[in-house]
């Protein structure tokens, strides 16, 4: 991995509803309708400057910097000032543009006023009509009114916005910036030919750690880049979405820029070597918690850990890992990472870690040489920086800086890799003290400093697969909803108690079902967010579904 000089030289507690990536799934007005797209108006970013940004891009490998793999066009565009507005019948609206950055490998949107009304939607989808995005709704509003979309492949994409007669002049949508991607984000093979892809055997006994681990898309102002981390769990199992990555991919970037950090999850290879690979399950936003403030490892453990702003559906099995803090090495274990943006890899390493460092004092980093398995030889690359290191006991030890292994055949790679210790991030480094890494994960002070991983820290059922013993769903309608919505109960339990509980667990609505099949909840007095809404049988939970409340 040649990032940072030898590396570089080369958010659960569910209570927000800031900008979260859940949408309704449904389909395009335009599509659902047959309406053509050929006379839908375009509007087109600034110009990309190829020459421009291959000299900056050079410019920030010389510095150490973790490279771009895209940059922000402007582009302003509108409800007023660009696209076509189309009455439909009842007096509602449709509003569609046509968004183009020419010679990109995909594009993304960055919203800087972003308002749907109650009963509104966006959706956002390819020029091939294969990628989908939305509907987004009220749910995805934010006090700030920024808000973006993942990466859709191709050079173009098509708004279309959905208002309401009730609602008529109730939006605001204005995009600020196009998000241009010229390399490490198309589908074709980006990692190096010996990465090993994580559902391959050699991930076999790694499944929920593999679930923890991110691909972070990182926004700096005008450049995009791909950082690596993993969702962890703390102490007092509250489930915050708080993940841990490097300080080194952290470069002073303001509040606005966290608002629009990407967290992808499931972001692999559904089998070893093919498969699909989704790539808009994500949660967007973060606030800066704790960081090593050490100039990337330069005289520390480079850590960064960043509490999302946003729900973590539970489709997405998230997965809390595990982490040691102890100081104490492993002799086997493995690096799960996302090398150059790609499908999530793993790499495995069977021999003692050495204490080292990397520029600063002794004793920050573990040394990590990487081992030929049955299907490559797995290392690291630009990309993979944050990534977690798992010791054999499956807890987080430390956390990727950087180091010079690669691919040099597609079978065999060499060179070792630097992670700053979880043991140093605790409390070591040159950051103030309430920086430190332990007052957020050790948040009651108890003093330990190891713990396991759970799908399920808050002993909601949060995020665990059907194979844990998930119970099936209740059916929720509407969902979002505003006020009141109808729960359906499976035949053989209608005779319980359905409670709808906050995220910490705490009951914010019951009501006894009586033997009915559908149970009318009002919930006028709950504040916007995520709730659990469970049936409870004899005191055990036979049936549950998430419930997005759109507020008071």
């Amino acid at each position: 991995m040649e990032l940072r000089t030898l590396h570089i030289a080369a958010c659960i507690a569910l209570s927000s509803i800031l900008q979260a990536q859940v949408s309704t799934g449904s389909q395009p007005y335009s599509m659902q309708h047959g309406l053509s797209l050929r006379d839908v108006p375009v509007v087109r970013s600034a110009s990309f400057d190829a020459a421009s940004v291959a000299a900056e891009d050079a410019q920030r490998a010389a510095l150490g910097k973790v490279p771009a793999y895209a940059r922000i066009l402007p582009l302003g565009a509108d409800l007023w000032n660009s696209g076509q507005w189309m009455e439909l019948p009842g007096g509602d609206r449709l509003w569609r543009l046509h968004v183009v950055s020419e010679g990109a490998l995909a594009t993304e949107l960055y919203f800087n006023q972003f308002h749907m009304p109650d009963n509104a939607s966006l959706h956002v989808y390819g020029e091939d009509g294969k990628m989908v995005l939305g509907g987004f709704t009220a749910y995805n509003n934010s006090e700030a009114e920024d808000f973006t979309t993942s990466l859709i492949p191709g050079q173009g994409c098509f708004l279309e916005y959905f208002e309401p007669a009730a609602a008529a002049g109730e939006g605001r949508l204005r995009v600020e910036g196009v998000g241009h991607a010229y390399r490490f984000v198309d589908e074709g093979s980006r990692a190096g030919d010996c990465e090993v892809d994580v559902n391959c055997s050699e991930g076999n006994n790694w499944h929920p750690q593999r679930d923890a681990v991110v691909r972070i898309s990182i926004k700096d102002g005008g450049y995009l880049y791909w950082c690596s981390g993993a969702l962890v769990n703390n102490l007092a199992e509250d489930c915050k979405p708080y993940f841990l990555t490097a300080q080194h991919c952290y470069e002073g970037n303001s509040q606005s820029d966290l608002n629009q950090w990407k967290f992808y999850f499931n972001y692999e290879k559904s089998n070893c070597g093919s498969g699909s690979s989704p790539s808009n399950r994500m949660t967007t936003g973060c606030y800066k918690r704790g960081a090593s403030e050490d100039g990337g490892g330069n005289s520390g453990s480079d850590f960064l850990l960043v509490e999302g702003k946003t729900a973590i559906p539970s489709s997405y099995n998230p997965y809390w890992a595990g982490w040691d803090a102890t100081g104490t090495g492993s002799t086997g274990g493995v690096g799960i990472h996302h090398p150059q943006g790609d499908r999530k890899k793993i790499s495995t390493y069977a021999s003692a870690t050495q204490s080292d460092n990397w520029y600063g004092p002794s004793g920050t980093h573990w040394r990590v040489s990487w081992a030929a398995t049955a299907n490559g030889h797995g290392v690291t690359e630009e990309g993979s920086s944050g990534s977690p290191l798992f010791n054999s006991s499956k807890r987080i030890i430390g956390t990727l800086t950087g180091g010079n292994s690669q691919c040099l055949t597609p079978t065999s790679g060499t060179g070792v890799d630097y992670y700053g210790k979880m043991s140093y991030h605790w409390q070591s480094n040159p950051s103030p003290a309430n920086l430190r890494l332990k007052n957020f994960l050790d948040p009651q002070g108890t003093g330990v400093k190891s713990m396991d991983g759970s799908y399920d820290p808050c002993g909601l059922h949060v995020g665990v697969p059907e194979a844990a013993g998930i119970p099936p769903a209740l059916t929720i309608y509407p969902n979002p909803a505003n006020g009141e919505a109808s729960i359906g109960l499976p035949t053989d339990a209608r005779d319980g108690v359905v409670e709808v509980r906050d995220l910490a667990g705490r009951l914010a609505v019951s009501e006894v079902s009586g033997g009915r099949a559908t149970v009318r909840l009002r919930f006028t007095s709950l504040d916007a967010g995520t709730y659990l809404v469970r049936l409870m049988l004899d005191g055990r939970v036979v049936a549950q579904a998430p419930l997005i409340v759109l507020g008071r």
